[in-house]
């Protein structure tokens, strides 16, 4: 009975090993398992040949030239060109058959990605077509939306009269903006950019990245130069839930600001001028506590350091000023800069 039972947890393991693996794995997975398990080649490949059969992975090339990837259980792509009568309610209806496959938690935050993505391509972006996929595999869940519209930063830009498009890109990363507009909730895109573990957006040739694993951001150049491209990537086995994420997001509201300092950047300058600070610091003066995120920052000028700290005492002496994650060195020229203004 016991050896049965043996048997029957290596094969899990042995399977769950290569289906966890196989994607940074792909031409040596064999191998992996082997040296993982202690097992013969020929026993890693009856587990590969039965996920074969089982429609889990795909076997590309053959003998030596042969590598494997995990197959799409789910693959589904809508295009649609945008008019006055289209319902976002009806494109959705083309989504949930294919979506039920996915876990329970899983499928309710594509569903609610997918709603977010059709009503702001249809009610913002000014676009004449749109094209939503989602796909699936064993251990992630992807969802991909373009538009032909004017470009999230650029709508940005113009609402509320930012001078580039990348502070645009900036004032999307630190959260929801003020505006007059009161059916405009910036708390969508931030509510995806929580639920999912990759957030990309690329339009008008930047390119705004968010990993909500690490709470990292980065801001590099894109290719894509009209319209916007937006990809959210979630493990398939996560198990985040929409109603736990909504609750931290919305039950810790302060009246602070969080700037990831490093979006200051596109080629890992040194961030040492007044000018780049500045493009920092638009919208914060309904803020009490600004937050300066100094992830990846390894040094900073003085000046730059400066006019951060004068940017926020012009407005309010008495707004807070937080340093998070800031090496030895930052800490020493902000600390500088904050004592000058103190």
């Amino acid at each position: 009975m016991s050896s049965v039972t043996i048997k029957k947890n290596s094969r899990e393991n042995i399977q769950d090993f290569i289906l966890n693996n196989i994607s940074s794995h792909q031409h040596d997975i064999v191998k992996a398992a082997i040296a993982k398990f202690g097992v013969s080649r020929q026993a890693v490949l009856k587990h590969v040949n039965n996920l074969v059969n089982d429609d889990k992975i795909i076997a590309h090339g053959k003998t030596r030239d042969r590598y494997y990837k995990l197959k799409p259980q789910l693959n589904f792509t809508k295009d649609l060109n945008i008019n006055k009568g289209l319902s976002s309610v009806k494109i959705l209806e083309n989504f949930s058959p294919h979506t039920e496959i996915l876990p329970k938690n899983i499928n309710a935050i594509c569903h609610y990605a997918l709603s977010v993505l059709v009503n702001n391509i249809k009610d913002h972006s000014k676009a004449t077509f749109m094209s939503i996929k989602i796909f699936s595999t064993y251990d992630e869940t992807h969802i991909i939306a373009n538009d032909n519209g004017l470009g999230i930063f650029k709508h940005i830009q113009n609402q509320f009269g930012l001078e580039t498009k990348k502070i645009s890109a900036i004032e999307l990363a630190k959260g929801p903006v003020e505006s007059t507009n009161k059916r405009s909730s910036g708390n969508d895109i931030k509510s995806l950019m929580m639920l999912f573990d990759s957030t990309i957006i690329d339009s008008s040739e930047i390119s705004l990245e968010y990993n909500s694993k690490l709470n990292h951001w980065s801001l590099k150049e894109s290719k894509q130069a009209k319209g916007t491209k937006i990809q959210l990537k979630i493990d398939t086995k996560s198990k985040k839930e929409i109603k736990i994420i909504f609750q931290e997001m919305f039950s810790k509201f302060t009246n602070k600001v969080h700037i990831p300092i490093n979006l200051a950047r596109i080629n890992n300058e040194m961030l040492c001028s007044r000018d780049q600070a500045k493009m920092l610091m638009n919208n914060i003066n309904h803020h009490q506590k600004i937050v300066f995120d100094f992830s990846g920052i390894e040094i900073i000028g003085p000046s730059f350091a400066d006019e951060l700290v004068f940017l926020c005492k012009e407005i309010d002496n008495s707004i807070k000023i937080v340093c998070l994650k800031a090496s030895k060195t930052v800490e020493l020229i902000m600390n500088s800069a904050l004592k000058r203004y103190s």
